[in-house]
């Protein structure tokens, strides 16, 4: 499988990205309003909140994949449309310091699962529908790079960092 978020990640640790990257996205929106946060952080862009929702759903959908990929033998993993997942989020009216909560809360369960994982369990694999073979391990590289991924968007890559009044 190619992993489309293998340049942002390059050479780094991945658990390092994804242990930093709510604390990273809390710092950056410190004492932001609801307006700020809820503005398009570009022209047809999603928002500051709609990025975190959407990473929290991504986090959902990554540990449940985990889980087949941990506790059955070379399962078939369905993809999903990240869209209809913002859409249906926006009805739910979820204010922002839960959407970061829900991701935080989400990330720590899934961080504690990657470190009790041996690295035989990191090679286990499963069949992704649209992205192909991909092993655990692969999977967790994947998410990380896509935090990076968001984060650039944000500014919070190597060091940076975005006041609220940017």
């Amino acid at each position: 499988m190619n992993n489309p978020y293998a340049k942002n990640l390059g050479d780094g640790d991945p658990m390092r990205v994804l242990a930093s990257t709510v604390d990273r996205l809390a710092k950056l929106t410190a004492g932001m309003s609801a307006e700020r946060l809820a503005a398009p952080i570009a022209p047809g862009k999603w928002s500051i909140h709609e990025i975190v929702a959407h990473l929290a759903d991504l986090e959902l959908v990554t540990s449940a994949r985990c889980r087949w990929i941990l506790f059955e033998d070379n399962p078939t993993l369905i993809g999903y449309e990240q869209d209809p997942w913002i859409d249906g989020w926006r009805r739910e009216e979820e204010p922002f310091p839960e959407t970061l909560q829900r991701l935080r809360v989400l990330r720590q369960a899934q961080l504690r699962l990657f470190r009790k994982c041996s690295e035989a369990e990191l090679e286990r694999t499963a069949t992704h529908q649209d992205l192909g073979p991909i092993t655990l391990g692969l999977l967790r590289s994947l998410v990380a790079g896509h935090d990076l991924n968001h984060l650039q968007k944000l500014g919070l890559t190597h060091g940076q960092s975005k006041s609220a009044n940017d």
